[in-house]
């Protein structure tokens, strides 16, 4: 009986050239999709912002509720507060002043419309990344003058309440009549949103009294979300 075998000539080396460069096509088409979607994601909650979010904030007059030229400037805070820049740009104030008398630890916050349930504020803090910061000399909750608190925010997709490196990412959602509650020691006080506005990140005069009366409470996240190109401000009035 014969036998027939059959064999099939190994593939040639120009064959297999076109075969690796058909499979380095798809995968660089895949890769170029995987990055036109990513720089998507990062871009268009930028652009959204700068086309409508940014001409709400700057629509507000100016004047309100004192206009800049007359805000009181306490001697300490003129005396040391400092803006410094760290090495990846970023700009933030800083201060050497420690109140002498003795402050609590720190105080909650709690802002319905954002859905930040309790957070912590770290009293006399500058530091920000496991708690909200109330900037070191700062009014307290209650008290004549400015309570300041600064908050991170992140790209709007990432955003999270219960995360301090996110927790303020939607804090330009807050409107005139927006409610911020704040609880320290046994006491509750409640704030009401006046104004929002966009500073730059050397404005120090945020951080001043409005008044020789006023209670005011300011929180204060970098903007757009995601950058630190400008600071979002929004004042409140306690009630």
């Amino acid at each position: 009986m014969d036998i027939e075998i059959y064999s099939k000539d190994p593939p040639t080396f120009n064959q297999l050239l076109n075969k690796r460069t058909k499979i380095d096509r798809y995968f660089y088409a895949f890769v170029t999709v995987i990055g036109i979607v990513a720089i998507l994601l990062a871009v268009w909650p930028f652009m959204v912002w700068q086309l409508k979010t940014l001409p709400r904030l700057t629509s507000v007059v100016k004047d309100i509720p004192v206009p800049e030229s007359k805000v009181l400037l306490s001697p300490t805070y003129a005396q040391n507060v400092q803006v410094i820049k760290d090495a990846d740009g970023f700009s933030h104030f800083t201060t050497t002043y420690k109140p002498k008398e003795t402050r609590p630890r720190e105080f909650y916050v709690t802002i319905p419309k954002l859905k930040i349930v309790n957070a912590v504020a770290k009293v006399d803090s500058l530091n920000l990344n496991q708690n909200l910061s109330h900037f070191p000399g700062s009014a307290l909750p209650g008290e004549v003058g400015n309570v300041f608190i600064t908050g991170h925010s992140v790209l709007p997709q990432f955003n999270n309440p219960k995360d301090y490196l996110a927790i303020f990412t939607k804090l330009d959602d807050l409107e005139t009549g927006d409610k911020v509650e704040v609880k320290i020691g046994g006491n509750k006080y409640e704030y009401l949103v006046s104004y929002s506005k966009i500073v730059n990140p050397s404005d120090v005069s945020v951080l001043a009294p409005f008044s020789a009366t006023g209670k005011n409470l300011t929180l204060m996240t970098c903007v757009p979300p995601g950058t630190s190109l400008k600071r979002l401000i929004v004042v409140t009035n306690l009630i």
